[in-house]
């Protein structure tokens, strides 16, 4: 899967969301800027490819032979997940004719744009490239220039949703130079090669987002299919209250970060999503405690949830925090309803305790016998216990306020008439310094 598109097919798409939900995914939004290349494109050495081509000069008079230049495409060995690919095109310069030169008086700048072809497993995009290139001194010919990928329009930003091998396809078959003036745009100038095709091989690992907090995989499936996968840090904390002796219940809740993700069905006029997730428990009272609950509040930086505990035995209680959560919901279609589901599944290890208890025995009273991990669906949190641990890291008295959600933000359209989906990830990472 990889996405590059625009943003303003989002009416269009919704209606055959059903259709094809395995299929090419363009189009990325980004917020507050641009966000931070990636450390794995930093790090990895480029391939380039340079190609020669054809410039047709008619626009500017009949019987004027074409001029040839040099391009070169340079494509990063590696890629993320969620980041947006650095795609950069150079040219050469190359002298004009007089003729051509006469009429292009008062040029002061040249736009450059190409595209070239993003794959990923069966599926292929149109990658655009451009860049505006001013002119300096007196104009003698087309300058040398450079047109890139964006990283900040949602219309032209590469971005691999799976990790794997993604290809870039090269050379760019046509180049167009458009001469400006300061008032107005001249006939372009068209470049064309005919050198054969080939495709650049890009690793592609899973990206990261936010700072704080434990590690999870993010799997964003849609009937089965994986269409997204990135690695966040989410904060987690668990608090429990009650009477913390033998015969006694005591209600433990959960406070998870949810990334913003809430806002994908909310964009598809879904107005609630559930949440699910299990806190295990070590020590006096083994087994798991199932949490569930119904969110409304879609605009929520933090998932809620509650459930119950019951005290048969005396010692100490570890309950750690979910090894798996998931936010699952339904898109309304015409003949129907179409499933999805953002799963977490926790990647640091070992998994940290949420909350120690220390469960005293009763005086004077029978043991009671049951389950000690009973089911129960949650209502808000309101109240007390203190958690071992630091907030954002399993512990605290509140979710951690320190998470970047950065990574530029998640956008997806699903080509073919499948599904639009824009989450902003980024409101947080100009406060959070990134």
């Amino acid at each position: 899967m990889l996405r590059v598109g625009k943003l303003a097919r989002l009416g269009a798409v919704i209606g055959g969301l059903a259709v094809c939900l395995t299929a090419l995914a363009p189009g990325v939004a980004m917020a507050d800027g641009a966000p931070p290349l990636s450390f794995a494109s930093m790090l990895a050495p480029p391939t380039t490819f340079t190609a020669q081509y054809s410039c047709d000069l008619s626009a500017y008079g009949s019987g004027i032979a074409p001029v040839t230049i040099s391009a070169t495409v340079t494509v990063p060995g590696k890629a993320e997940t969620i980041v947006p690919v650095p795609i950069t095109l150079k040219t050469t310069s190359v002298a004009l004719p007089s003729s051509v030169l006469s009429q292009l008086s008062g040029v002061v700048s040249f736009d450059l744009t190409a595209s070239v072809t993003a794959k990923q497993r069966q599926f292929s995009a149109r990658v655009p490239l451009s860049g505006q290139n001013p002119v300096s001194g007196t104009l003698t010919g087309l300058p040398a220039a450079t047109a890139k990928s964006s990283d900040t329009n949602p219309a032209q930003a590469l971005i691999f949703t799976l990790p794997g091998t993604g290809k870039v396809e090269v050379p760019a078959h046509t180049l167009t130079f458009t001469p400006h003036t300061s008032s107005a745009a001249l006939p372009a100038i068209t470049c064309t090669t005919t050198v054969t095709k080939r495709d650049i091989p890009i690793t592609v690992t899973d990206g990261v987002v936010g700072r704080t907090g434990p590690l999870y995989k993010c799997v964003f499936t849609g009937r089965s299919v994986d269409l997204e996968e990135f690695l966040a840090h989410i904060s987690m904390t668990v608090t429990a209250s009650g009477n913390r002796t033998t015969g006694n219940t005591v209600t433990v809740r959960l406070a998870a970060g949810t990334l913003d993700l809430l806002q994908v069905p909310a964009l598809l006029g879904v107005t609630s999503v559930k949440f699910s997730a299990d806190l295990p428990v070590t020590g006096a009272q083994p087994g798991k405690i199932v949490l569930s609950k119904t969110i409304t509040d879609l605009t929520s930086a933090v998932a809620r949830a509650s459930g119950q505990l019951r005290l048969t035995k005396a010692g100490t209680d570890r309950i750690l925090i979910p090894e798996k959560f998931t936010f699952t919901f339904t898109v309304p279609v015409q003949g129907g309803q179409v499933p999805f589901a953002f799963t977490f599944t926790i990647k640091t290890s070992p998994v940290p305790v949420g909350v120690t208890l220390k469960v005293a025995k009763a005086h004077g009273g029978p043991q009671p016998s049951g389950s000690p991990t009973p089911t129960s669906s949650g209502g808000q949190p309101q109240g007390s216990g203190t958690p071992s641990g630091a907030p954002g890291t399993g512990g605290g008295t509140g979710p951690g306020g320190d998470m970047a959600v950065a990574a530029g933000g998640l956008a997806m359209v699903l080509s073919g008439g499948g599904l639009l989906i824009l989450v902003i990830l980024a409101r947080r990472r100009r406060s959070n310094g990134w």
